[in-house]
């Protein structure tokens, strides 16, 4: 079996919307360790991660990077074309852009941002980037980069057949002419010219909505200047872990630690370092006479020494650095564009004190997400205030991480690719609602966005606590692509195969690849018994993870599944997807009272295998409930053993104990996350809180009549989600989504224990 081709999957509009985007910029993007760099190098990967391939052009002669599924890889120029650029007038063409460039007013330390709209073998590297990855889009970061965006695009388009021209852009960091006055330049020549450059290209990306307003107040058509602003790596800074930086830095534990980074010899991030030595510090220490503030980034200016500051350099850790701090500092005064730090910040669920000017560009709510304070007295009595509040500071963390997490990268890449299908021109980004909002403040999410997709009706098996083997019945694979498209449009990031058995699916290949060709995260539960019949198709599909069922010892598992020799495939299909491949597997035992006996076994077995392993009481099938005084001992013995080496285990002792009180028929209602982590989609549309097929009054539409991106927000399912918080349900559901609800936001599950 062979895998799915575009040409197979009826090519849905979100593959189609994808574009081959080259991005023309500076070149000290790796290590990414400073705020231009980490833009640039986050774009490209969402864009690539979202199906469409991305490569990034810069001064460097040799190679190119080509980003694809996230992962940067350098590409050398033909030996020819780097022949070309050694070309005797071209360096001489170069040195004479950098004369242009001083006659126009740049300062000379910027050479390198404006350098490329003068120099020739710029251009040559674009048209021939354009020309090797077939380019749609070319994407300037900044406007020095723009002449070669606008020049490629239309050489490349006169090299074509069909004479197709790719489109161009410039990303604005900051209005550029506006910076540099500040900074005190003459900027009459600047900004004569690079109006100009945005006159040239098809569109404009500002990244804040006062960048916008100011370039359209210039003179710039306002239905060409799009605000899509900088994003975040949600992940990366909310697992962030501050043990060991105080040691390392030598502060002591119980000090007051505040934090700020940027790039230091950027003229604001430097201001803002004299701010905190000068003017913040001598205030702060007088009622904190051993606070202590670290300072990360490169070009530290070191003559704003102060005792109290500890200067980290560059950071490659920057996630734990933050972590570490009590309070994070944007005393920003200059400047555009949105605060990379400040993002940065909120994703960590820190609390922060910024400026107005330090929080241009996000839509906070100043005293929720964020303390404002403009002046010296205003901001140094506000960092003294949270430091003396440690519950104000832990309620601002909890709802900037809620805030920052709809900022992550992926949302803004999406936004880009939108633009570059012609949707939203001209228009203001704005984070997704948040469906989540009845929820306590700054709960963490559970999980990404989740749909669980009930695929097909239909098994090979049997098994005794199921009855979705005694019919066969296929989700369409038409219905499934724009299905995903608008999954995708919600927020979406994982997708959840299931069934029946979703291998004996017709379309399952299919699916996968257009799941991933949407950028989506792709789990394939399965009995694990028809993989040897797939091996090629999975190998080749991209798929991420696979998920085992594996309900006892041989004997026990068949009996439970229905088939004799059921246990023995599918381990073997484990061993080999273990020995053979690098998917992450994952087996899931349902406990009942025929297997409580054998858990420490399969927990030992498959941890042996280097599987990951979970387990929870059977839901919904009274008769093999744990209630005898017998199975209830085996049930604690084999809590004991797994917690013994399973720290998460050990950490949800409670809810285990609390599954013992679920068979015994007395638990009330309980709550979950369901529509707002997680949600369901069955095989004939409808759509459900989670996998609880058929549970009565779960669902709440159907997706084949009306489509998910109107269902997701309609009023009627909030209210269902404020009910399944408030109230729980009766569907008979005891899983991983309980304690996932706990977890996340700091409540029990069950409505009595409220």
């Amino acid at each position: 079996m062979g895998i799915a081709t575009t040409e197979d999957m009826n090519v849905s509009p979100t593959i189609q919307r994808a574009r081959r985007v080259c991005i023309l910029t500076r070149g000290d993007l790796f290590p990414t360790n400073h705020g231009a760099a980490v833009k640039i190098v986050r774009t490209a990967e969402a864009l690539s991660r979202m199906g469409a391939p991305c490569t990034v052009v810069t001064d460097d002669r040799d190679r190119y990077w080509r980003f694809v599924d996230g992962e940067a890889q350098a590409v050398p120029y033909p030996t020819r074309f780097r022949a070309v650029q050694e070309w005797p007038p071209l360096p001489r063409l170069g040195h004479l852009a950098e004369r242009i460039c001083g006659a126009l007013g740049y300062p000379s330390e910027e050479y390198f941002l404006y350098r490329p709209q003068f120099d020739p073998s710029w251009w040559l590297r674009a048209v021939a980037v354009g020309v090797l990855e077939d380019v749609e889009v070319f994407q300037a970061e900044f406007p020095g980069y723009g002449v070669p965006a606008f020049l490629a695009a239309r050489l490349v388009g006169q090299q074509r057949p069909d004479g197709h021209r790719p489109r161009s852009c410039v990303v604005q960091h900051n209005v550029e002419w506006d910076r540099l006055q500040e900074f005190g330049h003459e900027v009459s020549r600047i900004r004569s010219l690079e109006q100009w450059v945005l006159g040239q290209v098809d569109e404009v990306i500002a990244v804040s909505e006062d960048d916008r307003r100011r370039m359209v107040a210039a003179g710039l058509c306002a239905e060409k200047v799009t605000v899509i602003p900088h994003g975040v790596d949600v992940h990366r800074f909310q697992s962030g872990c501050g043990d060991g930086i105080r040691e390392r830095y030598g502060i002591e534990q119980d000090v007051p630690l505040l934090f700020f980074h940027g790039t230091l010899h950027y003229w604001p991030n430097t201001e803002a370092v004299r701010f905190i030595a000068e003017r913040l510090l001598p205030r702060v220490l007088k009622a904190y006479p051993t606070a202590r503030v670290l300072i990360a980034g490169q070009g530290a200016p070191t003559y704003y020494s102060h005792p109290a500051i500890v200067f980290t350099g560059a950071a490659d850790d920057l996630e734990n650095l933050i972590a570490a701090a009590d309070l994070c500092l944007c005393p920003i005064e200059a400047g555009g564009g949105t605060r990379l730090k400040l993002l940065e910040y909120m994703a960590a669920g820190k609390p922060t004190i910024s400026t107005t000017k330090g929080a241009e560009g996000i839509e906070y709510r100043s005293g929720v997400q964020l303390e404002i304070a403009d002046g010296t007295e205003a901001f140094s009595q506000g960092v003294i205030d949270l430091l003396a509040n440690p519950a104000r500071r832990d309620e601002l963390g909890r709802a900037a991480a809620a805030f920052g997490a709809r900022y992550d990268w992926s949302e803004i890449g999406s936004a880009y690719l939108d633009l570059y299908a012609g949707e939203g021109r001209g228009q203001i980004w704005a984070p997704r609602p948040d469906v989540g909002a009845h929820l306590p403040v700054g709960r963490a999410p559970s999980k990404p966005l989740t749909m669980l997709l009930l695929i097909n009706r239909g098994c090979n098996l049997r098994c005794v606590f199921c009855d979705l083997w005694e019919d066969f019945e296929n989700m369409p694979l038409a219905k499934i692509l724009p299905l995903l498209d608008q999954a995708v449009e919600i927020g979406t990031r994982t997708l959840v195969i299931t069934g029946g058995e979703p291998l004996i699916h017709p379309d399952i290949w299919t699916v996968v690849a257009a799941a991933k060709s949407r950028g989506l995260s792709v789990n394939i539960t399965t009995n694990g018994t028809l993989i040897n019949k797939h091996w090629d198709a999975l190998t080749q599909s991209g798929v991420d993870s696979l998920s085992f069922s594996l309900d006892g010892m041989p004997a026990t598992h068949d009996e439970v599944r229905g088939q004799k020799g059921a246990w023995k495939r599918t381990v073997e299909a484990l061993d080999r997807v273990r020995l053979h491949t690098d998917l992450a597997t994952s087996v899931y035992f349902v406990v009942t009272n025929k297997n409580v006996s054998e858990l420490p076994l399969v927990y030992d077995m498959v941890r042996s295998k280097g599987a990951h392993f979970d387990f929870w009481p059977v839901n919904d099938a009274e008769d093999l409930y744990l209630k005898t005084d017998e199975d209830k001992a085996l049930w604690r013995a084999a809590l004991q053993h797994i917690g013994a080496q399973e720290p998460d285990v050990r950490a949800r002792q409670s809810y285990y104990e609390e599954g013992l009180v679920y068979h015994q028929g007395v638990t009330g209602p309980v709550r979950c996350l369901g529509l707002v982590d997680q949600y369901g989609v069955t095989y004939d549309g409808r759509l459900l809180p989670c996998c609880v097929w058929g549970g009565d009054g779960l669902t709440v539409g159907n997706v084949f009549e009306r489509p998910l991106t109107e269902l997701w927000t309609d009023p009627e399912v909030q209210v269902f989600r404020e009910k399944m918080y408030r109230d729980g349900c009766t569907a008979g559901c005891y899983n991983h989504s309980l304690y996932e609800f706990a977890t996340s936001t700091g409540e029990p599950f069950g409505v009595e224990a409220k």
